[in-house]
């Protein structure tokens, strides 16, 4: 199956990784083997963002409508676009919530190929705007956060994603994509430690394969921070307890989705990040050590606490 305006090359390049000794070597991109794949994103139009690539490579390769496809969406309510006002009237939310989900079931529908190689969920979490939610501004626009800028909402959310996970990773033959929390947006980052908590939480009953991926545009517009996230990670598991795998995509077919589907969210400073870099990678976490994870430096709550 091909899709976009050019056809996607059938080389691939592997970037070399740096020593780093709880990372091993960069995997060969083949396939992703799981049968059933969850891309699991904080906002509409972050899988697109991290996994279009991805997605849209393994629609040329023709496995995409072979495979059970889930996106869930978590915080799908929303006021935001990028000619912000504002309001927080019920309207304005309905109407956001409405454009958002339109534009992200309609890249969905081009990116896998057919309206019938995925299913589309939303938990319909209010957004940290709704939330009146307050941190310092992301390379996104979003409001940044960690753990020590929860509050109860955010407490809530983080708990309720975790519980709503559990299930999943209980599956076999399973890959559950998630955002590493690049530029630390507190939406992105709830839902990234959730999984990770649920991860842990099961141990040895957890079946499904996580991989984290690279927020966009984060990550292109702060390169020198691209792995700061990959790194708190890092230090919470085991030696070789991840492993980097790159891949050529076509970048200029995202580019062409992002700019048609998503007008709500369309911002000039968002194309300089995503034309940056030739390459997607994603990151394997080794199922045998998600019982073996650390809590997060910055937990100092019960809640939070990994036993």
């Amino acid at each position: 199956m091909k899709i976009g305006k050019s056809p996607l090359k059938t080389a691939v390049t592997v970037l070399a990784l740096a020593m780093v000794p709880s990372v091993v070597s960069a995997q060969t991109y083949s396939t992703i083997p799981e049968q059933n794949l969850y891309f699991l994103s904080p906002h509409p139009d972050d899988i697109l963002l991290t996994f279009g690539g991805l997605i849209s490579k393994l629609a040329n390769e023709g496995s995409i409508e072979h495979k059970t496809n889930v996106t869930e969406v978590f915080f799908s309510l929303s006021n935001y676009s990028t000619n912000h006002l504002d309001i927080l009237t019920n309207k304005r939310v309905l109407d956001i919530t409405k454009m958002r989900f339109n534009e992200d079931f309609s890249a969905h529908t081009e990116m896998f190929g057919s309206w019938n190689n995925f299913r589309y969920k939303t938990a319909g979490f209010y957004d940290a705007p709704l939330r009146l939610y307050e941190g310092s501004p992301t390379a996104g626009g979003g409001p940044g956060g960690t753990f020590s800028d929860f509050r109860q909402a955010e407490i809530d959310v983080y708990n309720r994603i975790a519980a709503d996970i559990t299930p999943i990773l209980k599956q076999e033959d399973c890959a559950a994509f998630v955002l590493l929390a690049n530029g630390s947006h507190i939406d992105h980052f709830v839902v990234r430690e959730a999984v990770m908590k649920a991860a842990h939480d099961l141990g040895k009953d957890a079946q499904c394969q996580i991989y984290f991926g690279e927020d966009q545009p984060y990550t292109g517009a702060n390169p020198d921070k691209a792995q700061d996230e990959l790194n708190t990670i890092k230090a919470r598991l085991p030696n070789n307890a991840i492993s980097k795998i790159t891949y050529w995509y076509d970048k200029d077919y995202k580019l062409e989705l992002f700019k048609k589907y998503y007008l709500s969210q369309y911002d000039v400073g968002y194309i300089p990040p995503l034309e940056s870099a030739e390459f997607e990678n994603i990151y394997k976490w080794d199922k045998s050590t998600y019982g073996e994870l650390q809590k997060h430096h910055l937990c100092n709550s019960s809640y939070c606490s990994l036993n």
